[in-house]
């Protein structure tokens, strides 16, 4: 393992070591950006719901900008989080992606709240989670990224659990024109996006994205299935069928305090490995429409007493049809909705305090159940349900008090209490201190709770031959404290280290009642603890723009006395970025990742670990700061590599993962 590591980091430094056989002449206009892009890199919003500097918050945060996501070539949102510490990214039989944060996942991610210019996604009431319909949200259109790791449910309610991404797009003064781009790559990979923004004379603003994608996926050698291991008639061996394709549309539009924005998308995919572990045909179809349309007005008061105020309604919606033998099929579709507002009061008792507090109130709703079954899908009739329609209200409320007692000391003290008709209510504090107790030397320290509120087809799965749903259920809780240090040693260099432990009880699983029988329970703890190490070095003088970053973390989940199957123990992020001059940068990633363990009672070996190295050429602000172009290679040595696959699947080996692959891009502004 070390030696190939030794390949890979030579390799990475042979391919880019010459950009810097010519000198730069220093560059005001460069300095200029660099400067720009450093600020937006230490500025984040979703830590506090309030701006402030990454280094002065509580939340252990990580803001990935708009340069950034160029550098990396990144295609999706899932390239983005893949370098993020303390987030890995593993592939789920169905074709989702799992987040896999601090040690700790599941197959729908719904222990993260994704959010969009920080509207909640979590629309999917009867499944929880977003993952499935935003993991390959196209990237062209983001402005930046804001990830903050530990809990959030103080500030943000249900399912803020783990982490809360926060997705924040280009607006009208971003653009200020007509944006495209178009990318190509492996597995006929195609991406296109226009945008257009303008700001008016009469304080109106409008900005419009459309994005396409498509690809065949990866077609993955599936060696055997659930039929074969039974010795019954399969397609088995043959080749996964994880088509993904998507267009969505994004709006906002603003006239003086008023905005209204929303975003609506269509997905349609086909099954990396079938729903009932069966090798799935191009009959197998997963088809989600999903929407979010909110109004809100920015009421100032005075100078320091403002209050937002907004009404929202999301939409989601899926009709699948899964092949769960030889010759026979299901279909499953429902819609749910979630139609609420929220009244947020900001006052600025002075520079060195800030109130916040707010109220909010939502009411969901599951409607247009499909259950149909058959050996063949246009042909297609009733059956027994799979789920119930339900209707649910809740309300919250919340406050947090942001204070600088001294200049370089930050106390943060909030919480929040939720209420259900289903199932009560749920209380959440946080708090903490961030003290700079030696200039550019800060102590971070926080504890916080959150919840995950039990999903709809947790508390009403029913017809279902091995699982029940259960109506009792109560919300998962988690208890975090962690403490950490950030450090400014030398100009140009940042690092942080940062320690955390979790405990997470009323874990929603599957329990047995009778012989083949399950049912949804709360049932279970984990213990997840863990070092997360970041270091990142911005060169000055002729190498301006350059930078080398590295991140580490040891994470150790326990249930049960064992370590939690499925997750590493350690993974490292290597990257680095050269500029050759003012255009043109090149850039390189390592990700090392552990070996990942069983679960309880599978034999087979830990699935091994592995290295994989990217690298990447990028052209910024060519003819007249109109064209970027880039052109990255993943994989670059074809390393063959595994996401691990359960046991109960009845599958040989795990889930091969994509070899080598390419992809070019090029962006236009007028």
């Amino acid at each position: 393992m070390i030696n190939y590591l030794r390949t890979l980091l030579v390799g990475a430094l042979v391919l880019n070591s010459s950009a810097f056989a010519k000198s730069l002449e220093p560059n005001d206009d460069l300095e200029r950006e660099l400067a720009y892009l450093a600020a937006e890199r230490q500025v984040v919003v979703t830590a506090s719901k309030m701006e402030e500097h990454v280094d002065k918050t509580i939340a252990t945060t990580t803001v990935i900008t708009q340069d950034d996501i160029a550098h990396i070539g990144a295609r999706n949102l899932i390239d983005v989080l893949r370098l993020v510490p303390g987030i890995g990214i593993t592939q789920t039989q169905f074709g989702w992606r799992e987040i896999e944060v601090r040690g700790v996942k599941t197959v729908l991610s719904e222990k993260v709240q994704i959010m969009l210019n920080g509207h909640p996604l979590d629309h999917n009431l009867q499944n929880a989670g977003s993952a499935w319909v935003y993991d390959d949200l196209p990237v062209d259109t983001i402005k930046r990224v804001e990830v903050v790791r530990g809990p959030g449910s103080a500030l943000y309610g249900a399912n803020a659990f783990l982490a809360v991404i926060n997705i924040i797009t280009l607006n009208a003064k971003d653009l200020n024109g007509v944006q495209t781009s178009a990318g190509w790559g492996s597995f006929d990979t195609q991406q296109y996006r226009a945008s257009w923004g303008k700001q008016f004379d009469n304080s109106a603003e409008a900005a419009v994205h459309f994005n396409f994608t498509d690809t065949d996926g990866i077609n993955s050698p599936i060696p055997a299935d659930s039929l074969s291991a039974k010795g019954l008639n399969s397609s088995a061996p043959g080749k996964s069928q994880l088509t993904e394709g998507r267009y969505d549309l994004e709006w906002q539009l603003g006239y003086q305090d008023f905005k209204l924005d929303g975003r609506y998308i269509n997905k349609k995919a086909g099954a990396f490995f079938g729903a009932a572990t069966v090798l799935s045909d191009d009959r197998t179809q997963q088809d989600y429409n999903d929407y979010f349309l909110r109004l809100s007005r920015a009421w100032k008061i005075n100078d320091n007493f403002t209050v937002d105020t907004q009404v929202f309604h999301d939409f989601f919606s899926y009709d699948n049809i899964w092949q769960t033998a030889s010759s026979q099929f299901i279909r499953t579709g429902l819609q749910d909705t979630r139609t609420g507002g929220e009244i947020q009061a900001n006052y600025h008792v002075s520079d060195a305090q800030t109130l916040i507090s707010g109220f909010s109130y939502a009411k969901e709703q599951q409607s247009n159940l499909i259950d149909q079954a058959g050996p063949d899908p246009a042909h297609l009739t009733a059956a027994l349900p799979s789920t119930e329609e339900r209707r649910r209200e809740r309300w919250g409320v919340y406050v947090e008090d942001v204070w600088d007692p001294l200049k370089n000391l930050r106390l943060s003290l909030g919480a929040r209490y939720d209420r259900y008709n289903d199932f009560g209510g749920t209380f959440n504090p946080r708090m903490g201190f961030n003290w700079e107790f030696i200039k550019n030397y800060s102590l971070k320290f926080s504890y916080g709770t959150a919840y995950r509120a039990p999903a709809f087809g947790e508390l009403g799965l029913v017809n279902n031959p091995v699982l029940l749903g259960n109506p009792t259920l109560k919300p998962e809780e988690v208890k975090t404290f962690e403490t950490g240090v950030i450090a400014h040693p030398v100009s140009g260099l940042t690092t942080q280290a940062t320690y955390y432990h979790s405990a997470i009880n009323q874990i929603i699983s599957q329990v047995h009642v009778q012989a083949a029988i399950s049912q949804y329970d709360n049932s279970g703890s984990v213990i997840a603890e863990g070092v997360e190490l970041e270091m990142r070095y911005d060169f000055d003088g002729n190498l301006q723009g350059s930078y080398v970053s590295a991140n580490h973390v040891l994470q150790h989940s326990i249930q049960l006395g064992r370590q939690l199957a499925d997750v590493p123990r350690q993974r490292t992020n290597l990257t680095a970025n050269w500029a050759f001059d003012n255009t043109w940068s090149s850039f390189a990633h390592v990700l090392i990742k552990g070996d990942t363990l069983r679960d309880l009672g599978d034999t087979r070996d830990s699935v091994p670990g592995y290295a994989l190295l990217d690298l990447g050429l990028l052209g910024k602000n060519m003819f007249g700061k109109k064209v970027d172009v880039s052109f990255n290679v993943y994989n670059l040595f074809d390393k063959r590599y595994y996401d691990p696959a359960p046991a109960s699947l009845n599958f040989v080996g795990d889930y091969q993962m994509a070899g080598r692959a390419f992809f070019g891009h090029v962006s236009l502004k007028f």
